[in-house]
């Protein structure tokens, strides 16, 4: 009998040092949305829930990132994503997976990933066989990055005269630089990307100065293309990729040429997170001139849900793309 207790002991400390090593966290939304177009209103309810499982073995890391929405209920569909994952029946869809650890002083990282989005690009790209060695060099972050099936790029980071610097080498010529400073608690962030060698007229830039003021949060940002160049982030001015654009292009999104300006101030009253933001596209063609409201409302509730609502005002040019949605939004972290 003592020696079950004395098993039984033993193996419940080596289960807690595992489980020790292994950590769990995600989330879930469930949308609710009112879209008029142009007149014409339809009404949906979708969910978006994540997990991510990290696991770790001394200095070296695991991590895998699970998805499911509600396309994902559609048996026998496939993903867009790449690479390309085959949903059914409401599983799971395995999307970033990475393992990061150091050999020679140097930071590796490889697997699948995608990064955050600027004010001018989207980069959810999830290319096969991607990498990243970084390591630092009197005090300058050198990366070297890439994938089996897209660019390699080489990226130098640091801080010159309280000036954070990145300057990135894109082996098609595409490169560019990210210069950042705070200065009397104003925040100024610029970003340039140059012309690739294949296209001509590809670059873009854009320029973001916020700060806080008597318990405001504001902030102003615009992007500026050339001809051959779109905004295709999804960030500050919101999902660029999605902007109505109606009948007149026959599709969505920004096209080439296309700049944004915006305005957001935000503010807490009374337990609630409130947001306002102004932005105005300015096209290439003058009928495409839009106008966006953005008003937004987020308060957590007791039981570790948060409720948010969300209207938005796409006032165009064109009366045929005029756009208004009403979102409201039940989330949970853990």
């Amino acid at each position: 009998m003592k020696k079950q207790l004395l098993i039984a002991a033993v193996a419940a400390t080596m289960t807690s040092a595992a489980m020790a090593d292994i950590s769990i966290t995600g989330g879930m939304k469930v949308n609710y949305k009112s879209i008029e177009t142009a007149g014409v209103n339809a009404n949906s309810i979708s969910h978006e829930t994540d997990l991510q499982v990290t696991g770790k073995s001394g200095g070296t890391t695991v991590y895998i990132e699970l998805n499911n929405d509600s396309a994902d209920g559609l048996a026998g569909t496939t993903s867009t994503a790449s690479p390309a994952t085959t949903d059914d029946n409401g599983n799971f869809d395995v999307e970033d997976v990475w393992m990061k650890t150091s050999i020679a002083g140097a930071t590796v990282k490889a697997g699948t990933w995608n990064g955050s989005d600027s004010l001018v690009s989207a980069d959810s790209a999830r290319a096969l066989g991607k990498f990243e060695v970084s390591t630092t060099v009197s005090g300058v972050t050198v990366i070297a990055d890439g994938s089996s099936d897209a660019n390699k790029n080489i990226t130098f980071k640091g801080d010159v005269a309280g000036v954070a610097a990145s300057y990135k080498i894109d082996d098609e010529g595409a490169d560019e630089y990210k210069l950042s400073t705070t200065m009397n608690g104003v925040t100024v962030a610029y970003h340039n990307v140059d012309d690739s060698d294949s296209t001509a007229n590809t670059g873009k830039s854009s320029i973001m100065v916020s700060g806080s003021y008597q318990g405001f949060d504001l902030a102003y940002a615009q992007a500026d293309t050339d001809t051959s160049a779109s905004i295709t982030g999804d960030s500050f001015f919101g999902d660029m990729a999605a902007v109505e654009r109606g009948t007149a292009s026959g599709a969505d999104g920004m096209v080439g040429g296309d700049d944004v300006s915006g305005f957001s101030i935000k503010t807490n009253v009374a337990g609630n997170a409130l947001k306002a933001r102004f932005v105005t596209i300015d096209a290439t063609t003058a009928a495409l001139d839009s106008d966006i409201m953005t008003l937004t409302a987020t308060r957590a509730l007791a039981s570790g849900v948060t409720v948010e609502a969300t209207y938005t005002d796409e006032d165009s040019t064109t009366a045929a793309n005029d756009k208004e949605v009403l979102d409201l939004e039940l989330a949970v972290k853990f």
